[in-house]
């Protein structure tokens, strides 16, 4: 297999990756940037006031986003494994 589609196959599993991790952490650090700043607000610099609602929305997103996940998961897969030809030789 030549290196241009290893280097190929490489780039699109990691775009794949990020597609599928770009919207959990989006939430992930918007929901940290609501509790800092009413953190800041009010003084409160307890660090599971931080750490419980990320968690939760990021649980929320991820339980929400699963079907799409999954479906985005299987079409690489097929399109990887559908011509598996240009790979073999």
């Amino acid at each position: 297999m030549p290196d241009t589609q290893i280097v190929d196959i490489c780039r699109q599993t990691l775009m794949e990756v990020l597609m599928l991790a770009a919207p959990i952490l989006a939430i992930a650090v918007a929901v940290s940037l609501l509790v800092n700043v009413i953190q800041v607000l009010t003084s409160l610099q307890e660090a599971t006031i931080s750490a419980v609602p990320r968690l939760t929305a990021v649980a929320a997103a991820s339980f929400f986003m699963m079907p799409w996940m999954w479906r985005q998961i299987g079409q690489y897969t097929l399109k990887l494994f559908s011509d598996f030809h240009p790979y073999v030789r």
